[in-house]
């Protein structure tokens, strides 16, 4: 940034400088040509006097800088030389017409005057050495340009200086990020800085907050994963453990059935873990298609018909609208088999499991809905958390399917809510997904 300024005020001082220069030297030339007009009428106005009086000579007091070097010459119409100072030649200048005009005789450049006297019917010519109007324009040009040379340097020290203390803050403050460890996600306190970095600060310290926010969730991800894996696990080495110590057929048997059933749980545990995970890798959906939901819950509730049929519990599908939304179709599904699993699993035998699929304004309203027990007020608050498995659950689980089904919906800038059933038992759990993309930011 300070190579670019500095560059952009060289730039604009060299313009500044030409453009300086251009309008002094033109002022000069215009100045001294009205000095030679004025000369020239003052012959004119002393024709038929003692012109032989006239004296053109630089005043001594003149600076040399500014001393010009003027001739004369006075003639009749005809062109009769009448009178000459003593450095004019005997060559015209120009001729009778009145005006400016250039001449150059012998080695010497004349910028010329001409004034004409119509009653006495004499010429007067007036020239000026183009040399010495050169210096003189040349001299008062420069000097325009001196205070302008001596600003450069002040000017680009003044930059440098209040670009250096501007970003002191900044520095400091990478000098604080490069200090800490890979673990510390401690606020930002780089001290006082300048406004327009403070909200650059503001970012950083949010995004830690985030940063820290998200490790603590992979920690307790972790751990809880650790510890709900752990469970059927162990379940299973007992299980197969009483299968190889018993000689009884009947217990064997059982024991092998205990130990698919806790195979089963890790298998539908880390499915879930899986799915929880592809959620929060993605952040947000980088690409989306069309996606029917009704099609999708058919799929899902075929898949399920055969577990809820030996459960005694039925299963309904209401979706006048195909439910078409943009979106991750194996997402979808996800949370769609987590909302229906979650009903047959909670919602008790012999029960009924509803989903429906409302259309509304420029969104898609998904709901599934048990026959169960239902939950408790404090319950309802902390259903979508993770692990979380409410006290009333008599089936087994690992608390993760809500959560899933939250996360998705999230990723789809949907949104999802909880409530017991209309009849008063049961749990209703509302997905609101929009029909337009809209981009969701983590």
């Amino acid at each position: 940034m300070l190579t670019l300024l500095l560059l952009t005020l060289a730039g604009t001082w060299l313009a500044s400088s030409a453009l300086t220069y251009r309008d002094a030297h033109r002022g000069i030339d215009a100045l001294l040509d009205a000095h030679l007009a004025q000369a020239a009428r003052l012959l004119v106005a002393q024709a038929g006097h003692e012109l032989e009086e006239l004296d053109f000579d630089e005043d001594s007091d003149t600076p040399p800088d500014f001393r010009t070097k003027v001739a004369f010459q006075v003639r009749e119409a005809d062109g009769t030389l009448i009178l000459r100072s003593a450095n004019a030649p005997t060559t015209p200048f120009a001729g009778p017409t009145s005006g400016f005009s250039e001449a150059a005789l012998g080695d010497i450049r004349w910028r010329v005057y001409s004034a004409a006297d119509v009653e006495s019917g004499v010429v007067v010519h007036v020239a000026e050495d183009h040399a010495t109007r050169e210096r003189i324009a040349q001299r008062v040009a420069l000097g325009v340009l001196v205070p302008q040379l001596i600003a450069l340097p002040v000017l680009g020290l003044a930059i440098w200086w209040v670009v250096g203390r501007s970003l002191s803050p900044l520095r400091r403050l990478a000098d604080e990020l490069a200090r800490r460890s890979l673990d510390d996600v401690r606020p930002l306190a780089a001290g006082p800085m300048p406004t327009e970095l403070v909200s650059l600060a503001e970012r950083l310290g949010e995004l830690l907050l985030r940063v820290r926010d998200s490790l603590d969730s992979e920690r307790r991800f972790t751990s809880h994963a650790a510890h709900e894996l752990r469970t059927p696990v162990a379940a299973l080495r007992a299980q197969a453990e009483v299968a190889l110590a018993t000689r009884d057929p009947d217990v064997r048997d059982a024991a092998l059935r205990h130990g698919i059933e806790a195979c089963d749980r890790m298998t539908r545990l880390v499915t879930q873990l899986m799915q929880l995970a592809r959620a929060d890798e993605a952040g947000h959906l980088a690409g989306t298609t069309l996606c029917e939901l009704r099609a999708i819950a058919e799929r899902v509730l075929a898949d399920s018909a055969p577990a809820a049929m030996q459960d005694g519990t039925s299963v309904a599908l209401e979706a006048a609208d195909p439910g078409r939304v943009p979106g991750d179709g194996a997402l979808l599904e996800a949370l769609v088999r987590n909302l229906v699993d979650n009903a047959l699993r909670h919602g008790g035998p012999h029960g009924e499991v509803r989903v429906g699929l409302v259309q509304q304004d420029r969104e898609i309203r998904l709901t599934v809905e048990d026959t169960g027990p239902g939950v408790t007020p404090e319950t309802l608050e902390r259903l979508g958390r993770r692990f979380y498995r409410a006290a009333e659950a008599t089936a087994t689980g690992s608390g993760l399917g809500l959560s899933i089904v939250k996360r998705i919906a999230e990723l789809h800038s949907g949104s999802v809510s909880f409530r017991n059933g209309d009849a008063g038992r049961g749990l209703r759990v509302e997905v609101t997904i929009p029909t337009e993309r809209r981009e969701h930011l983590n």
